[in-house]
């Protein structure tokens, strides 16, 4: 009898399926729960393996974060500074830019709403720190571009960046608010900012 061949690949792509099935699990009872409000059991028994299996692929929650950061980040595709050219390609005056801005980050918080809400605890572990801070970034970098060639001074990058901030969406959302209705009152707000002379 001729001995069974070893599989690699079929054993690499296993234990990467059963990586995957951790981290969707992961990442829908963060959404529900929170990341310190979900345990190590919760996740096992939701992605149907053991709690040894969960420890030995994430042993603490330095592994466990960045690797759902990267998950979150791959279904919620959020918007690049590389996109800009084709963010911008169609718009001619200032108010339309302003529109295509306010709606590249909104169909952004659209699709990552059930992951994007970030609470003071979470705040202290550095992965959602570099996260916020890279998605900071990114609002006044495409604040920048969107308002060429205005040159606004750093008061107003700072303004309409915060108008433009999750928490500002989330909040409008929670209100009742529809997302055609929340976009024209931010179109509102940020030309209304620019304008005036605080702007």
């Amino acid at each position: 009898m001729t001995p069974r061949k070893y599989d690699k690949t079929k054993r690499e792509a296993n234990s990467e399926s059963i990586r995957q099935r951790i981290l969707t699990s992961t990442l829908a009872l963060h959404s529900r729960k929170g990341i310190f409000g979900t345990s190590w059991k919760d996740i096992a028994e939701h992605a149907d393996v053991s709690l040894a299996t969960v420890y030995n692929y994430f042993p603490s929650l330095d592994e466990l974060v960045p690797a759902c950061g990267e998950l979150m980040y791959a279904v919620a595709q959020p918007p690049s500074l590389d996109d800009a050219d084709a963010i911008f390609a169609d718009a001619a005056t200032l108010e339309e830019r302003a529109a295509c801005l306010i709606k590249t980050m909104f169909d952004f918080y659209e699709r990552g709403e059930p992951y994007l809400e970030i609470d003071h605890q979470e705040r202290t572990l550095q992965p959602v720190q570099e996260w916020e801070a890279y998605l900071k970034s990114l609002i006044e970098g495409l604040t920048r571009l969107a308002l060429n060639p205005v040159e606004p001074d750093e008061r107003t990058i700072e303004t309409i960046s915060a108008l433009l901030d999750v928490p500002v969406y989330l909040s409008f959302r929670r209100k009742g608010m529809s997302r055609a209705e929340i976009e024209k009152i931010m179109n509102s707000l940020l030309l209304c900012w620019v304008s005036s002379p605080a702007g």
